[in-house]
């Protein structure tokens, strides 16, 4: 539905002239997915939400507007980006300019770090299937991550990629707190929940995975899934494969106190059941 609503809403916008597009309300969206479909978005004003990365310097490489004598140029990563991830955090958006008339230049130039911003701007150009887009107005929003939170979270996956899920609960219940932006908050929460399923806890579980389907607004398919899965079926969620010669007694999972014969107990992991992350960089 919200796919079809925005499909509708660009194509009665591209029959509107380029000045009628520009000053009229701007089309809510994400930088993902304006990075995704840059074409559809050309000369639409919109809206979204980023993390400021640093200043560029981008050079001109075909004719366009944005000389480096007239624009500021910046780089960001999405609001959504999970940047505590290898992949993510080198994935970094720098075609964002803004005029250096701008009465906001010098509060661009005083941006820090993973500071979020909420910018309005317009697509003017694509190029190589990115977009080339002129800041018209941003705003600073609340929250945003440091380096503890991306620590902590980085950390909490490379555990659960071991199968250690008690430490992995111990790292990533150190991330949320006040001011985390909604996307780590909520990576945070469904990885607690995956934890504590693993571990046969799903009332616990529950808690945490219905956390982050509110931040997700139920748009998250996976944390929807394991929601069900904690509800109805927690028994498929059990981590029984887990090599306890490599965990410590607080570790265990907490089955293994009613299952006396832990000789038959595979004692490797099998292959292919890991939750996926990478090391972070920067």
């Amino acid at each position: 539905m919200r796919t079809a609503f925005l499909v509708s809403f660009l194509l009665g916008a591209a029959l509107l002239p380029a000045q009628d597009r520009e000053f009229g309300t701007a089309v809510k969206t994400t930088l993902t997915q304006v990075r995704a479909e840059p074409d559809s978005f050309r000369n639409v004003k919109v809206e979204f939400t980023v993390q400021f990365a640093s200043l560029g310097k981008i050079a001109n490489p075909f004719f366009t507007k944005f000389t480096p004598s007239e624009y500021a140029n910046f780089y960001t990563w999405a609001d959504e980006q999970p940047i505590w991830q290898e992949k993510p955090y080198q994935d970094v958006f720098g075609m964002l300019f803004l005029a250096k008339t701008h009465p906001k230049l010098e509060t661009l130039y005083s941006l820090r770090l993973y500071q979020r911003i909420k910018v309005t701007g317009v697509v003017r150009n694509t190029f190589q299937n990115t977009p080339w887009i002129e800041v018209t107005e941003f705003e600073v929003v609340p929250g945003q991550l440091d380096t503890a939170v991306l620590t902590h979270l980085f950390r909490g996956e490379k555990l659960m990629d071991q199968r250690a899920w008690q430490r992995a609960i111990a790292e990533l219940s150190l991330a949320p707190g006040e001011g985390v932006p909604p996307a780590a908050l909520g990576a945070a929460h469904r990885n607690l929940g995956i934890c504590l399923l693993r571990m046969g806890e799903p009332q616990a579980a529950i808690g945490y995975l219905e956390s982050a389907a509110n931040i997700a607004k139920h748009q998250d398919l996976e944390v929807e899934n394991l929601l069900a899965q904690a509800k109805n079926e927690p028994e498929l969620a059990l981590d029984r494969t887990v090599d306890a010669r490599n965990l410590k007694d607080s570790e265990r999972p907490m089955w293994e106190a009613f299952d006396g014969d832990k000789g038959r107990r595979p004692t490797k992991a099998p292959a292919g059941n890991t939750i996926g992350t990478t090391k972070r960089s920067g």
